[in-house]
C-alpha cells in the first residue's frame, strides 16, 4: 500500500480530520492537533482523541502525522520560550502515544506517524554550530520527557538563518542525540527547492540525500510544488504541477523506487478547502497509480 494524503483541518474537533480525508478517499493525514500559533501548556484532552479514532474505523485513515506549532524554535536563548518549545513538542509526542493507546483498545489499526518539526534558526547565535548545539539539548530534553513517539526533523527553505536548509544538519541532530532512534526526516520538495535542491534532476537530489542523511530514516515527504526558483530561500508552496518544479519532476519523485517506501503528504494551496483539495489529490492518485515509465 501506498500512504498519501494532505494536510487537514481538525476544526470544530479532531474527528473531522477523518471526516475530511473520508471525502477526500486518502489514507494518510497530517494535522495541527492544537492551534499551530499558540503555545500548547497541556496534555490534549483524550474524549477528542477517542472520537477520532472511533471515526478513524470506518475510514480510509490508516496513518497520521502531527505536525508541530509554528512557535517552535529550539535555538531560542530566551529561557521561557525555550521551554515553552520544548513543553509544546512533550505534550505533542503524548498526544501520539494517547493515539497508540487508545487505537490500541479500540482495535483500531490507526499509525501514530510521528510529530514534523522545523527546529529552529541560527539567527541569534553567532554561529550555526551554537544554534545546533542549543536545539541539541532541547531534543535531548523533549525526548527525555516523553517516553515513546518519535520527532521528524523537516527541511527548510533556509531564509532568515533557519537550520535545516542543509540536511547534513538535521542528521548531525540525529547522530549526536540521546536518543537517536526516535528521530527521523521530512523532506518538503518546496522547501528543499528553495534551499538549493534542484528536483528538477530528481536523481542528482536523491543522490544529495543519501550523502547528507540516512534515506532509510526519512518517514515523511511533503510534496509540494514551489512558486519560488531553486535557491531563492523562500518557503511559498505551489499547486502540483502550476510551479517550477513541474510535473515531470514531481512525477518522477512520486515513483521512484527509492522513495516508494515514504508516505506522501500534500500541503499545497489547494489544501485550504476540500473542493480544491480534491483537485491536486486526484491528480497525485493519478501519478501513483499511472506512473511515468
Amino acid at each position: 500500500m501506498r500512504y498519501f494524503g494532505a494536510h487537514v483541518s481538525v476544526e470544530g474537533g479532531l474527528v473531522n480530520a477523518i471526516s475530511a480525508a473520508t471525502k477526500l478517499s486518502i489514507n494518510t493525514i497530517q494535522i495541527h492537533p492544537s492551534t499551530p500559533q499558540r503555545w500548547i501548556t497541556k496534555d490534549i484532552d483524550t474524549a477528542g482523541i477517542e472520537s477520532m479514532v472511533k471515526g478513524q474505523k470506518n475510514s480510509p485513515v490508516k496513518k497520521l502525522f502531527a505536525h508541530a506549532i509554528y512557535l517552535i524554535n529550539l535555538a531560542q536563548p530566551d529561557k521561557q520560550k525555550f521551554h515553552l518549545a520544548k513543553l509544546a513538542l512533550v505534550h505533542y509526542l503524548n498526544f501520539m502515544k494517547d493515539i497508540e493507546t487508545i487505537a490500541t483498545a479500540y482495535n483500531s489499526d490507526l499509525q501514530a506517524g510521528g510529530v514534523v518539526v522545523h527546529v529552529g534558526t541560527a539567527i541569534h547565535y553567532p554561529s550555526k554550530q551554537d544554534a545546533l548545539e542549543r536545539i541539541l539539548k532541547g531534543i535531548n530534553w523533549v525526548l527525555s520527557e516523553a517516553p515513546k513517539g518519535r520527532l521528524l526533523l523537516e527541511s527548510s527553505a533556509g531564509a532568515g538563518q533557519v537550520i535545516g536548509s542543509h540536511l547534513a544538519d538535521l542528521a548531525w541532530l540525529r547522530e549526536k542525540a540521546d536518543q537517536p532512534e526516535r528521530i527521523g526526516f521530512t523532506l518538503d520538495t518546496a522547501h528543499m527547492f528553495a534551499s538549493g535542491y534542484d528536483w528538477t534532476h530528481v536523481d542528482t537530489v536523491i543522490h544529495q540525500i543519501e550523502q547528507e542523511l540516512p534515506l532509510n530514516k526519512v518517514e515523511l515527504l511533503h510534496l509540494n510544488d514551489s512558486k519560488v526558483p531553486c535557491g531563492s530561500r523562500k518557503d511559498r508552496h505551489e499547486n502540483l504541477a502550476e510551479g517550477l518544479i513541474g510535473e515531470v519532476a514531481l512525477r518522477q519523485i512520486v515513483s521512484h523506487q527509492k522513495l516508494s517506501h515514504i508516505p506522501l503528504v500534500l500541503e499545497t494551496p489547494r489544501m485550504k478547502n476540500l473542493t480544491e483539495a480534491a483537485i491536486d489529490i486526484d491528480k497525485l492518485r493519478s501519478w501513483i497509480t499511472s506512473p511515468q515509465s
